[in-house]
């Protein structure tokens, strides 16, 4: 049976449904969630305050305040910062092995602190425990970890960031399977001895082989497993340590971390010395050289910083510079708020925790906000966690943009304090324009029969989506999501009730590519170094997925050029529902994006086929 209902904003539709025949009577009810017709934007700033500070914000024009929020985590501890880190790996929804990693350190540094009061304890200990679950799936045949499932690539340097993990789960408690633990030690101990013939190297990264620091790289990670389940590889680190002049500067500082483990401070100590001396203060707040901020693997801004500090704590906790370094990692300048990601996340929550464990615990003090005149919060806690909306707290600019700004008090006591704030910026009105901040996003829908742009069609007919991303300059790891009008519903071309549909590798009327065939127009389309092959045709999106309401495609790396991805959609209600933009990400630099135009798409009933 059909009936007609009209979506209003809310975050979930109650639907129930009633039978009835002579006495008997049943029922069911069923809630759906509202989804957006948006991405929502999000901007972060971190910091350590001792006794006031100011937070400043540039926000857009045509954001919505009522709706738009900002969140603080505040304490007396880096604790209150693992907290917002953990809340804000929760906007990144991929879920690669990478980002499952990245998002359980921070709870698994709050279970840490043995925090009985500690708000949501529970659920932190079921998120770790899935994160776990999922991780053991994924281990290889031969014991590595893959990037999305037990069939997928993998790397000594991903493995071991995973299985770092696993052992720090154990240690605090979490089950593990003991034996994921050894198989992975013994494909990390294979890959320390296989040199030229590493699997890694006949994978999607394999061309970041070419600069041999990569494959040091990975050994440097495997002797640092070995090491954190007792079973170290003394050669190999002897080996390396006399290789130091050849690592790249976060693995010198990782190597130092491994020596440190078994109370070499000596041979540790020299290899940290030569970054500490390139260290240099501006203010209270240390600063890199320019030889610390190399990209390997999963990019990241934060991740050198914060191996230096957990390096420095290993070496030496109580060395001048912990302070400095502690305050760079917290203190994100709002130019660098954006361009954070999954590894500097997990990063920094990792080097906090050990910050936190060594750290004396520092005497309750109140924290109070405000904005101008106005108090927002206000607490004699040593932590508290709030989230109000911008209404009343910004300030319109010349140019048509908004200010945020807030002062954080620490009216008593000693010690240090630390904040987190975030703003989730909502629009007024659907975005409807294209954006393009690194990444220019098309996206139309076709009649299956043949290549005409519609936004309307009858119920039951199948629709074929279409997608354009240019882009001007090297990506790595983009996401291209497209969000489904909610009468449609994408067709997996893998089952067999769909089998009468044409598969991929079939040429359309057009020229076009076939489905889930994705053809590149830059000068390098016969590169294949990343990507799969389909039915004979190589596509550079290396990873799908279909689900109820969107379209996911990933690419571990795409050249300067022009990209095409499309699918089957069938519709299936009849109705009139929004068409939110497709958009597109670098998932390690969510600041380079893009999107499609919006607006809205009509599935007509059936019976009015022949009037649409």
């Amino acid at each position: 049976m059909r009936f007609s209902f009209h979506a209003t904003p809310a975050d979930t539709a109650t639907f129930r449904f009633g039978v009835s025949s002579g006495k008997d009577a049943d029922a069911v009810q069923t809630k759906v969630p509202v989804r957006a017709e948006y991405l929502p934007h999000y901007l972060t700033v971190a910091g350590v305050l001792r006794d006031s500070g100011v937070v400043e914000m540039t926000l857009p024009a045509g954001i919505d305040p009522a709706r738009s929020r900002i969140t603080f985590s505040l304490g007396a501890s880096p604790a209150a910062v693992l907290r917002g880190l953990a809340d804000g790996l929760r906007v990144y929804p991929y879920e690669c092995s990478e980002q499952v990693t990245s998002a359980a350190l921070p709870l698994l540094a709050l279970l840490n602190a043995k925090t009985d009061t500690l708000p949501g304890r529970a659920r932190m200990q079921r998120d770790v425990a899935r994160a776990v679950a999922v991780l053991s799936a994924r281990q290889r045949a031969d014991g590595g970890i893959g990037l999305w499932h037990a069939r997928d690539w993998t790397s000594p340097w991903l493995s071991e960031y995973a299985g770092s993990f696993l052992v720090a789960a154990k240690g605090a408690g979490v089950a593990v399977d003991d034996s994921v633990i050894a198989r992975l030690g013994e494909y990390l101990r294979k890959e320390l001895n296989a040199g030229a013939s590493s699997t890694a190297q006949l994978t999607p990264i394999a061309s970041w082989y070419t600069d041999r620091r990569t494959r040091l790289s990975d050994r440097v990670a495997s002797v640092d497993y070995l090491s954190r389940i007792g079973k170290p590889d003394l050669a190999a680190e002897h080996q390396l340590t006399a290789m130091a002049s050849q690592l790249w500067w976060e693995d010198r500082l990782r190597l130092a971390e491994v020596l440190a483990r078994r109370n070499a401070m000596k041979e540790a100590t020299t290899l940290v010395a030569p970054a500490w001396a390139q260290v240099h203060l501006e203010g209270k707040r240390a600063v890199l050289p320019p030889a610390a901020l190399h990209d390997f693997y999963f990019s990241s801004h934060a991740r050198p910083m914060a191996r230096l500090l957990t390096a420095t704590l290993a070496v030496n906790p109580t060395h001048p510079l912990v302070g400095p370094i502690v305050q760079a990692l917290l203190d994100q300048s709002r130019s660098n708020a954006s361009l954070w990601n999954t590894q500097d996340l997990g990063s920094t929550a990792t080097a906090l925790a050990m910050f936190e464990q060594r750290q004396q615990s520092a005497a309750a003090r109140g924290i109070r906000v405000r904005s101008a005149a106005r108090t927002i919060i206000e607490t004699s806690a040593s932590a508290t966690d709030s989230s109000v909306a911008l209404t009343g707290l910004l300030t319109a600019l010349a140019s048509g943009d908004q200010k945020l700004r807030l002062r954080l008090d620490l009216p008593k006591g000693s010690g240090l304090a630390y904040y987190y704030v975030t703003v989730a910026q909502v629009p007024k009105t659907q975005p409807v324009r294209p954006e393009d901040t690194g990444i220019q996003v098309e996206r139309w829908y076709e009649s299956y029969e043949k290549p005409t742009p519609i936004v309307s069609v009858a119920e039951g007919e199948l629709v074929r989506v279409r997608m354009r991303v240019t882009i001007k300059s090297e990506r790595h790891f983009l996401v291209l999501d497209d969000p489904l009008p909610a009468g449609l519903e994408a067709v997996d071309l893998s089952l067999r009730t769909a089998a009468a549909l044409p598969g991929p590798g079939v040429a359309l009327e057009s020229g076009g590519d076939g489905d889930d065939v994705n053809d590149s127009e830059s000068e390098d389309q016969n590169r294949w170094g990343y990507g799969v092959w389909d039915s004979g045709w190589w596509s550079p999106w290396d990873h799908k997925e279909l689900r109820d309401d969107r379209v996911v495609y990933v690419a571990t790396y795409l050249w300067p050029g022009v990209y095409t991805a499309s699918y089957i959609a069938r519709a299936t209600t009849p109705g009139v529902f929004m068409r939110p933009p497709a958009h597109a990400e670098e998932m390690y630099n969510p600041s380079v994006s893009g999107r499609s135009d919006g607006g809205v798409f009509t599935v007509t009933p059936l019976a009015a086929k022949g009037t649409r």
